[in-house]
C-alpha cells in the first residue's frame, strides 16, 4: 500500500533505528491498519533508550466506497519507566462526545486539578474524573485542520530532545506540505460555493461545469 510505504520513508527519515511499516485489512471489511509490526518504536535521547512511539492509522472507504480515506490516528508518546502515556495526539472520524482530533496529556497541576474538581461538584455528569487532567480532550483543527504525523515526530525531536537522523527537518517539512496540501483540496471539495466566491474575489473566473464528477478528483484530494 502506498500510504505505508509514505509513513515508512517519514518514519525513516526522521528517526534512528529500523522498523517495518505495514498495512493489515480487517478481515470481513474494507478498513485497514497502517502501523508498525512491534509495537512501540523505541526513541532515544543521547543514545539512550528513554521513550517509545505508538503510531497507528484507520483508513476506510469514503462515502463513495471507492477511495480510502484516514478515519483514525493514534500517536503516543511513553517513557520507559512506566505504563501510562506521557501524551497522546488522536483522531476520530466519528468521534461525538470529544472532539474529532485533540490533544491527551498526562501530567497534573494542583490548580487544573482544584478546577476540575469544583467542576465535578457543581456538574458530576460533565466532569466525572475531577482530578484526572489527562481525561480532558484539547481541540486541535477538527478533521481537516488537525495536526498530522510529521507535527507530532516534530514535537518529539524539537520540544522532547529526540535524537533524530540527519537532514530530518526536511522530510517533516516536505511530508507536512504534502498533508496539507491534500486538506486543502479536501476542504475545497467540502465547501465548493465558498472556494468559488473566494477565487472570485481575487479575480479568478469560476464556473461550474456539469460534466466534472467530483469523485474522479478525489484521488488527489483525501486518499489518506
Amino acid at each position: 500500500m502506498g500510504f505505508a510505504t509514505e509513513v515508512q520513508a517519514t518514519l525513516d527519515g526522521v528517526l534512528p533505528g529500523e522498523r517495518t511499516v505495514v498495512a493489515t485489512r480487517l478481515e470481513g471489511s474494507d478498513r485497514y491498519i497502517v502501523g508498525t509490526q512491534v509495537r512501540y518504536v523505541p526513541l532515544f535521547v543521547g543514545d539512550e533508550h528513554l521513550a517509545d512511539l505508538y503510531l497507528s492509522f484507520g483508513l476506510d472507504l469514503d462515502h463513495s466506497g471507492t477511495y480510502l480515506k484516514t478515519v483514525r490516528t493514534d500517536f503516543t508518546l511513553k517513557s520507559v519507566l512506566d505504563r501510562t502515556p506521557l501524551a497522546r495526539l488522536d483522531y476520530r472520524a466519528d468521534m461525538n462526545a470529544a472532539p474529532v482530533a485533540h490533544w491527551n496529556i498526562h501530567a497534573e497541576r494542583g490548580a487544573f486539578s482544584h478546577l476540575l474538581a469544583r467542576a465535578h461538584a457543581v456538574d458530576p455528569e460533565r466532569v466525572k474524573e475531577p482530578h484526572a487532567l489527562s481525561t480532558l480532550h484539547f481541540p486541535v483543527g477538527g478533521e481537516r485542520f488537525r495536526p498530522c504525523l510529521e507535527d507530532f515526530l516534530q514535537f518529539l525531536v524539537a520540544e522532547c530532545g529526540i535524537d533524530p537522523v540527519p537532514g530530518w527537518r526536511e522530510v517533516i517539512d516536505r511530508g507536512r506540505r504534502s498533508f496539507r496540501r491534500r486538506q486543502l483540496r479536501a476542504t475545497v471539495r467540502d465547501a465548493q460555493e465558498e472556494a468559488a466566491d473566494a477565487l472570485r474575489r481575487l479575480g479568478w473566473s469560476v464556473q461550474r461545469s456539469d460534466r466534472v464528477d467530483s469523485e474522479e478528483y478525489l484521488p488527489a484530494l483525501e486518499r489518506w
